[in-house]
């Protein structure tokens, strides 16, 4: 059987309160030993081995634990006797985390190859364990059960695998541009993905898409075309075939950052654009942040107040500033842009491009870099 390391983290999953109920619970409140012990099912699926790396609610997530989670993951896949890494985590965060762990397991400076065939899978739920009829444990099980059938598969065989396992042949999206040079030597990562409600999504594209629904994660799919005044600098996606298979799918070539020696992050802030919405609050947070990210209205706009407010950062505070959109689908391309200098999300949400830019900062302040990596993505 294949070694599985389960790594807990807290979370829902982890969460205890009133019996029989799902709300009014506390995350983070049983040890992950706990919850394994209760699926006698996982010793015929996996050798199991547990660690409890802390045990919070996501929202409580820091970089600091990002990173110390990253290392920990890094040192396993290394080892010849794990075969894949499991981690329970909570909903609210956790396709900050999947995202984060995609764009960093070889980042370590090690470059090692053999890593990009064992999986590294998230988990979770929407209920907690003490709820009438808790999802976490068929979650936990479906993570474990996926992560020994992604084990050993190459990096393409993961993906033509879970294009399978996607009802209608999603396609992912592919950026073929060579990545900057700041990047890590590594080029590939270990697959990383999220499982939940017996669905194997991309660490890239999955969102949660519902606060209350036990199916609340689903891939958003990147836009594979522009309107015609779009299309003079977003990347080139390229197509390829799994032969057999009449399925097109994507395969990013994308490189890791280095966080072996860093143990936070530079601060990023969101800020969300509504209608009348005081533009000091831009001018509040690029007092307190090395970036910032705006989740704008419709193709990532916002007023004039805010227009001015983000040339200020931008001119005087010298901070880069990214646009995304509060909608969950579409792309923002640097000819949308309504401030020079500031930097195109393309198909990232707004959580996403702030994890890609806390990352980028670690290389570089400069604009024009920044916006490579946000183009290659």
């Amino acid at each position: 059987m294949k070694n599985i390391v389960i790594l807990a983290t807290g979370g829902t999953i982890a969460g205890a309160g009133e019996q029989g109920k799902d709300i009014g619970y506390k995350s983070g409140s049983i040890k992950a030993q706990t919850l394994i012990d209760a699926i006698p099912e996982l010793k015929n699926v996996a050798n199991i081995c547990v660690e409890q790396v802390c045990n919070i609610n996501s929202d409580d997530v820091t970089s600091e634990i990002w990173i110390a989670l990253a290392k920990r993951i890094e040192e396993l896949l290394q080892r010849s006797d794990v075969d894949g890494v499991v981690i329970m985590h909570g909903t609210d965060t956790m396709e900050e985390t999947a995202f984060f762990l995609s764009l960093t397991l070889d980042g370590f400076g090690s470059g090692a190859a053999g890593n990009v065939s064992k999986p590294v899978i998230m988990t979770g739920s929407m209920r907690p364990a003490t709820a009438a009829e808790p999802d976490g444990l068929a979650n936990l099980l479906f993570a474990v059960k996926s992560a020994v059938d992604l084990c050993g598969r190459s990096a393409q065989e993961s993906l033509d695998s879970t294009c399978h396992a996607r009802e209608g042949g999603h396609h992912l999206l592919v950026n073929a541009k060579n990545a900057t040079s700041s990047w890590s030597n590594a080029t590939g990562s270990s697959a990383v993905y999220v499982a939940f409600a017996g669905k194997l999504m991309n660490a890239r594209l999955v969102q949660k898409i519902h606060a209350n629904d036990l199916d609340a994660f689903a891939e958003i799919l990147p836009a594979l075309s522009c309107p015609p005044h779009e299309l003079s600098s977003p990347p080139e996606p390229v197509l390829s075939e799994v032969e057999g298979s009449g399925h097109h799918h994507l395969v990013t070539a994308k490189k890791s950052f280095d966080i072996s020696n860093l143990r936070e992050l530079p601060r990023v802030s969101v800020l969300y654009f509504n209608a009348d919405a005081d533009a000091e609050f831009v001018r509040f947070a690029a007092e307190r942040s090395a970036g910032l990210v705006i989740a704008g209205a419709g193709a990532g706009e916002f007023s004039r107040a805010w227009a001015d407010a983000i040339a200020g950062a931008v001119a005087e505070k010298n901070i880069p500033v990214v646009i995304s959109t509060r909608i969950n689908r579409g792309r923002i391309v640097p000819e949308q842009l309504l401030v020079p200098g500031t930097i195109a999300a393309y198909d990232l949400p707004p959580a996403k491009a702030a994890v890609l830019l806390r990352l980028a900062l670690i290389v570089t302040t400069a604009p024009a870099k920044i916006q490579e990596m946000f183009s290659s993505q």
